[in-house]
């Protein structure tokens, strides 16, 4: 039998397949018409905050200045006012002592919830600021905050950087400093759908990945049984093929959705939008493939379905969504990296967010991966017995 027949078969039976049709395109239009419609969502967090100065604590050594005269910049930039903070109060310290009981009346009102965030001023902190000043180097401040809130440690860096651009322009230190205006570096500025383009790089390769294998992860066990493939000579290579030839047409189609759908709400993205659009038809082919491998694995639709269901919350789990792959052991690491999410979520983010170009080794690595996927599905289908 002929490839191109077998792909008109193939479409026959996707044809037949509205239910799955229809998930296929209606949720990634649903969810983006959501997240679309949705305002704020911006990285930056508003937080409480508390400064506890040891700025007049003498100083000796590499710093025996005894300065003081930055401190109350630092501080009056919290006072009169910021986007990203509220100011709950200054403390000034003079000795050890004093600073380790302000220190801990400071982690109550933590605890107590009436501030996010303390920040700590060393001793030495006026004297560093004027050597960076001199010899156009950086200094260090320190800050204590809940670490049981995800999100404000993910948040508490990037609002940072507003207190300090402006400490750092009161004060003339504006060498190598570059102030974006009105927005921070990798944030989507106000005036674009932020709760859209954040959740882009997070949402939208996990709902390609989970519907495209849901749309073909029943192509080949329902074929069964194949009465007509093995009274014309059909070799299973070329069925496996077909399939996935069919199939990814029908992907690119969803990619071209998805694509067109979030660049009429807004899609807000510094790199290339050709290069985005191939890393969203890589995710699909790894859908796709994946299914694939689930439908050969499978004897019946509904054993297709449970695998499914389980390969696709383990992808979920194994994402860099919840996990850092550069903190994992090598064992997990090896585990994360069998799911295309890694591959994929990351380069979403850096072409979006960044402006990154797209990462021809990475994109190979998720091709490859794709193949692994189709080869083992084909082996699979190979020792399979087809009934007649």
């Amino acid at each position: 039998m002929k490839l191109s027949a077998l792909i008109k078969k193939e479409f026959g039976r996707i044809r037949s397949e509205k239910r799955t049709l229809f998930l296929l395109f209606f949720i990634p239009i649903v969810l983006i018409v959501i997240f679309g419609l949705t305002t704020g969502g911006s990285p930056t967090k508003f937080f409480n905050a508390a400064i506890i100065t040891k700025d007049n604590i003498p100083t000796y050594g590499d710093f025996p200045a005894n300065s003081s005269q930055y401190d109350e910049t630092f501080i009056s930039v919290f006072s009169e006012g910021l986007s990203s903070f509220g100011f709950h109060g200054s403390y000034n310290v003079t000795n050890e002592t004093q600073y380790l009981e302000t220190k801990q009346y400071c982690i109550a009102l933590l605890r107590d919830e009436i501030i996010d965030i303390f920040i700590v001023l060393a001793p030495n902190f006026s004297e560093s600021i004027q050597r960076s000043i001199e010899n156009n180097t950086n200094s260090q401040i320190s800050y204590f905050i809940d670490g049981s809130d995800k999100e404000a440690i993910n948040a508490v860096e990037i609002s940072l950087q507003e207190p300090i651009g402006i400490f750092r322009q009161n004060i003339g230190m504006s060498g190598n400093f570059t102030t974006l205006i009105p927005y921070l570096e990798y944030e989507v500025p106000f005036w674009e759908k932020q709760a859209l383009n954040y959740a882009f790089a997070l949402i939208i390769p996990l709902i390609i990945i989970g519907t495209t294998m849901n749309f073909s992860c029943l192509s080949i066990v329902a074929d069964e049984p194949l009465p007509r493939m093995l009274i014309t000579p059909t070799s299973k290579s070329s069925i496996i093929l077909s399939k996935l030839i069919a199939n990814s047409l029908i992907m690119v189609l969803q990619a071209g959705e998805i694509f067109i759908s979030t660049a009429l709400f807004g899609l807000y993205a510094l790199g290339d939008l050709f290069q985005l659009f191939l890393i969203l038809i890589g995710i699909g082919l790894a859908g796709i493939s994946m299914g694939l491998f689930v439908s050969a694995l499978s004897g019946t639709e509904q054993q297709a379905n449970q695998l499914y269901m389980m390969l696709f919350v383990s992808s979920l789990i194994f994402s860099p969504t919840y996990l850092n792959p550069e903190t994992l052991p090598l064992i997990l690491q090896a585990i994360l990296y069998i799911f295309p999410l890694a591959f994929a979520q990351p380069q979403v983010f850096d072409i979006t967010m960044k402006g990154l170009p797209l990462d021809l080794i990475v994109y190979l690595s998720l091709m490859i991966l794709c193949a692994v996927y189709v080869f083992l599905a084909y082996i699979i289908f190979l020792f399979k017995k087809v009934e007649v």
